[in-house]
């Protein structure tokens, strides 16, 4: 399949995601108007493959960032590729800056001229990391990425997962300040100061205290839930994509945490 399709199956599942997301909480759609485009306000993943900004789609493919502008009629036109490395895999934007989780590392992008993004910066990772799959989200100055390195999702041996924290004040020189290990980690988001992960490997969402992001501590505090994939915090709600089904919760109470219901994929 092309780059240009911008979709495949686990894009279009997350995509579905998003609209029962959009649809539970009642407002998908925001009608935040931009030059000529209406917008829709849509809250992704960790493990999103594509993303849109200020006019502007971005997506994966194996090596390149690929950009293109969203016209007034909708129809994305083709503006820019930027080569990176092989093994990009997640992608998200957060103030203003393109972050993109690879097989390799963390990368930093400049969008300060949107239709063509710039490489600021790629992280290095232990041998031991090397291989893994990359999701990652960011908190002020903090990025938090989980390795997850397993021969049925990454192609590696396992080896060593874990969750890493890099300090990302200046985007042009990350430092990677920790290291957790967890069992299968994949993706994740934050409440506050609570970050919730998914690990796969032990059936459940762990919670962890980033209040101070150098000294991450596990939280007594777990969601069991068998293979959770992903999820997506909006608010006092939160969303968990597992393998076969769309599981929603309520946080308002981080120590109360209450199912609120299941949709079948």
């Amino acid at each position: 399949m092309q780059p240009e399709t911008m979709m495949n199956t686990s894009a279009s599942t997350r995509m579905i995601l998003f609209l029962l997301f959009g649809l539970f909480t009642g407002g998908l759609f925001s009608c935040a108007k931009e030059s000529s485009l209406v917008q829709p306000d849509v809250k992704s993943g960790s493990l999103a493959r594509f993303v849109v900004h200020q006019g502007y789609l971005y997506s994966l493919n194996h090596h390149e960032v690929i950009t293109f502008a969203v016209q007034a009629d909708g129809v994305p036109l083709l503006v820019d590729r930027l080569p990176l490395d092989y093994g990009l895999e997640t992608i998200i934007v957060y103030e203003g800056l393109v972050y993109v989780g690879a097989r390799t590392g963390l990368y930093i992008l400049d969008i300060a001229q949107p239709g063509k993004p710039v490489m600021l910066s790629r992280t290095e990772r232990s041998q031991s990391l090397l291989g893994g799959c990359d999701p990652v989200v960011v908190r002020d100055s903090f990025a938090f990425s989980t390795v997850k390195i397993i021969n049925t999702i990454c192609g590696q041996t396992n080896v060593r997962s874990a969750l890493l924290v890099y300090q990302v004040a200046d985007p042009t020189a990350p430092e990677e300040v920790g290291q957790y290990d967890l069992d299968e980690p994949n993706g994740l988001g934050y409440k506050g100061d609570v970050l919730f992960v998914c690990d796969e490997g032990s059936d459940r969402v762990v919670l962890l205290d980033i209040a101070d992001p150098r000294f991450v501590k596990l939280l007594d505090i777990e969601v069991p839930i068998e293979d959770p994939i992903d999820l997506i915090i909006h608010g006092e709600r939160m969303v968990v994509a597992t393998r076969t089904a769309f599981q929603f919760y309520d946080i308002q109470d981080i120590q109360d945490i209450r199912p609120l219901g299941t949709i079948s994929k």
